[in-house]
């Protein structure tokens, strides 16, 4: 059985805590968080700590919190030649303290505590010192019933530029569509068949061959009525832009 502590309790931290705990071949030991109220899990058969000093043996610690301080927790850990990963898709392992053997353990997926996921689901992206402790991440990724792969840190840089693109846009893009309905009070769950065959489409088509509407249509009177319509000019300037990118892509 492989030994987990796992380091922070934010969306990632709440997924992968309760992945371990299903897996019949991962024991999660501990699980660190300076302020123990993030913790809502009831149902955790897991060790709840916010002090180091208290932290207990493991094969791999790793580290769930933000960017910006994950450098620092590294260095507060009172261990020497442990695994030590983090999460992270755009930071490199050095970023962690080279007293402990290092990797990184980055699921590629959009996480929130309020919604359920399918963890089988989700890529995991996997990188180590050697061989040995990628293998260990090979492992704990397949017994939590996720596909492995093995990426280095530039790629995992360029798979998480992607990600932003297509996942925090994109979902920018849906709060400023609702905002659109909601003005004139318009249902925004008219929109979610839509946006459902929108994304069905990039599991067959090629996402170049499936855009759509009036800016490849060259559509001006339609495009021009739509730049009128919205109230806010920073609306306006992102439906110009965008109205322009599609059109120099695809030849106006």
């Amino acid at each position: 059985m492989i030994k987990i502590v796992l380091l922070g309790a934010g969306n990632v931290g709440h997924h992968l805590s309760k992945a371990f705990n299903k897996s019949q071949q991962i024991d999660l030991v501990q699980w660190y968080t300076r302020d123990k109220n993030k913790i809502t899990l009831s149902s955790l058969d897991t060790e709840i700590i916010d002090d180091l000093a208290n932290i207990k043996s493991a094969d791999v610690y790793i580290i769930s919190i933000s960017d910006s301080y994950i450098g620092n927790l590294s260095k507060e850990l009172n261990i020497s030649n442990k695994l030590v990963v983090h999460t992270s898709g755009s930071l490199n392992f050095t970023i962690l303290n080279n007293k402990n053997r290092r990797g990184v353990f980055y699921p590629l997926q959009t996480f929130s505590k309020n919604k359920e996921l399918e963890i089988s689901k989700v890529p995991i992206c996997i990188e180590s010192e050697n061989n040995q402790d990628l293998m260990l991440l090979e492992k704990i990724s397949k017994y939590i019933d996720c596909k492995s792969y093995k990426i280095n840190y530039e790629e995992r840089r360029t798979l998480h530029l992607a990600a932003i693109f297509s996942n925090n846009f994109v979902n920018h893009m849906f709060t400023i569509a609702k905002e659109i309905l909601d003005s004139k009070n318009l249902d925004f769950n008219i929109l979610k068949p839509l946006i459902n065959e929108t994304v069905d489409k990039i599991h067959k088509l090629d996402p170049e061959n499936a855009q759509t509407g009036p800016a490849i249509r060259n559509n001006n009177e339609i495009i021009i009525n739509h730049i009128k319509a919205l109230k806010k000019q920073d609306h306006k300037r992102l439906y110009e832009l965008m109205t322009k990118l599609i059109q120099d892509k695809y030849g106006e």
